[in-house]
């Protein structure tokens, strides 16, 4: 079981770093094992020099259960996502341009596609704190309640999962949808967003035909 989520952690976290959603040593994943048990990335190892056996193990209480390494220091940003739901087994926090660029600006993303609505109805920006803190970790927690991909103020994107696939999948989708939207708005013109019902009506047809979920 821990293997096979730190096999996952590594192999995403190269195709993370791939897909220029990060750079250097930012961003950071993590796969929830147990119930008291959770899988993160280390803290400042490339993600291309990453092994298995450099791959910490916390519980919920962020103490660090098995692994030599420092775990991110985001963990308590995972740590409080997953004890506040339950459903979530994965998540992916990453530094992508254009989300970057509405974190910068505040701007939550609306809806704007169908792809981005496999997701989630729209993304909204977490209020701003400090990175590692307890502060930013509770702020994304409460962004959160609304959608399962949050951007955060001034910093980046975390997207929660039923599974890394899931939750990278997601973030891959709000950064395409992001840069639709920033590209949009340096027109100068009207920005025509998929109004709630619709949206909504889009949200139960792919829920049910491609077993996504907002």
């Amino acid at each position: 079981m821990f293997e096979e989520a730190k096999r996952s952690l590594v192999e995403y976290g190269k195709r993370l770093l791939e897909s220029n959603m990060v750079g250097g040593t930012a961003g950071n994943l993590s796969v929830r094992v147990s119930e008291e048990l959770f899988v993160i990335t280390p803290s400042g190892m490339p993600y291309d020099e990453i092994e298995c056996e450099d791959v910490p193990i916390l519980d919920m209480t962020g103490h660090v259960v098995e692994g030599s390494r420092k775990p991110s220091i985001e963990f308590r940003l995972h740590l409080e996502i997953y004890k506040n739901f339950p459903d979530v087994r994965a998540i992916v926090h990453a530094h992508p341009i254009y989300c970057g660029a509405l974190s910068i600006l505040r701007l939550p993303l609306p809806a704007l596609n169908e792809t981005m609505l496999m997701y989630c109805m729209f993304v909204p920006v977490s209020e701003y704190a400090n990175s590692g803190t307890e502060q930013l970790a509770m702020n994304v927690v409460s962004a959160m309640k609304q959608s399962r991909a949050v951007i955060m103020a001034n910093h980046g994107l975390v997207c929660a999962g039923g599974s890394l696939k899931e939750a990278f999948d997601m973030c891959e989708t709000i950064e395409r949808t992001a840069k639709m939207y920033v590209l949009a708005l340096s027109t100068g013109k009207t920005i025509h967003t998929i109004d709630e019902e619709d949206a909504l009506e889009a949200m139960e047809f792919l829920r049910k035909n491609y077993g996504q979920r907002s």
